[in-house]
């Protein structure tokens, strides 16, 4: 009872954050003036998965697939061990002798095939220069898997997932979204030079101070 109220306390004290990243996301986004032929391509990326995912069919198998990926690698990271690993068309599963937050969140926080795709393209873009030219197709890749992520993530989380229970279900959303909007931003920040990270970071930390002033001020002022 105490932990499932501690958890409700987070989640309502955690929720200014939530906000004020995504107003500043929305209001970095508005500064953007025009788009080059090879920014488009992000673009063209995300509207061809929305249209994939709408007409031809879900990708459930595959998002279950990097979801238990992420879960295994955040085990190792935590200096644990992997003794199964297990995908089919109903779910997925994996044994460890590890468990914490991260572990738990990981497949939910971070696109595995963007950042798959990110590490091929920059490994290959080192060791050969040409590669660079490829920019478009990386560009389209990165907004398709990008999407994908995000909208099998949303698909996912309607239905209870049992990872979301130990922080809370409402506090684990939370933590998500959060944490797409700081991954959606960085990426913004390397496509854009409207966007700038670190401007970001600040304003939406400022955002939050002032939201947290507002709040206290209307409660006991």
């Amino acid at each position: 009872m105490l932990k499932k109220a501690i958890h409700v306390i987070l989640a309502i004290l955690f929720l200014p954050i939530c906000f004020s990243v995504g107003l500043i996301l929305y209001e970095e986004i508005g500064g953007i003036n025009r788009l080059s032929s090879a920014q488009l391509y992000f673009f063209y990326g995300c509207i061809f998965y929305l249209i994939f995912h709408a007409v031809v069919f879900k990708p459930e198998r595959i998002y279950i697939f990097g979801h238990e990926m992420m879960h295994a690698i955040a085990t190792i990271l935590s200096g644990g061990r992997v003794s199964s690993f297990n995908v089919s068309k109903s779910g997925g599963s994996i044994r460890t002798n590890k468990s914490n937050v991260f572990i738990s969140l990981a497949p939910y926080l971070f696109p595995f095939y963007t950042i798959l795709a990110s590490i091929m393209y920059f490994i290959l873009a080192h060791f050969r220069k040409d590669f660079l030219g490829f920019s478009k197709p990386f560009l389209f890749i990165v907004g398709f898997t990008l999407m994908f992520h995000i909208v099998l993530t949303v698909d996912f989380l309607k239905i209870k997932q049992t990872d979301l229970l130990g922080t809370g279900y409402i506090f684990s959303i939370e933590l998500i979204f959060f944490m797409n909007i700081l991954i959606i931003a960085f990426i913004f920040s390397l496509l854009f030079k409207e966007i700038r990270f670190a401007r970001f970071v600040s304003s939406a930390f400022v955002q939050s101070k002032q939201s947290y002033i507002a709040i206290f001020r209307q409660l006991f002022l």
